[in-house]
């Protein structure tokens, strides 16, 4: 999995990551990826288990153009993609 970040708050990720202007800030198994944006997320007891499940999903269903994107606590936000 590869996390990119995002150039704004409401900026679209592009349908692939070949598409990406910049390269992954980070990747990583789907559980790695959550260790590395559950600390930049407002932090819930329940967060980590719930982003390593999605990103679990999307690692083994996901296609090129399947992505998910997050707001983190410093309103900043990433695309995560498989």
């Amino acid at each position: 999995m590869h996390v990119f970040p995002r150039p704004d708050l409401y900026s679209q990720a592009p349908p692939t990551a070949r598409q990406e202007p910049t390269g992954p800030v980070f990747s990583g198994t789907p559980h790695q990826v959550a260790e590395f944006l559950g600390p930049r997320m407002e932090t819930r007891t329940h967060t980590l288990a719930l982003v390593t499940a999605e990103l679990t999903h999307l690692a083994r269903a996901g296609w090129a153009t399947d992505s998910l994107t997050f707001v983190l606590a410093d309103e900043t936000s990433v695309t995560v993609r498989p």
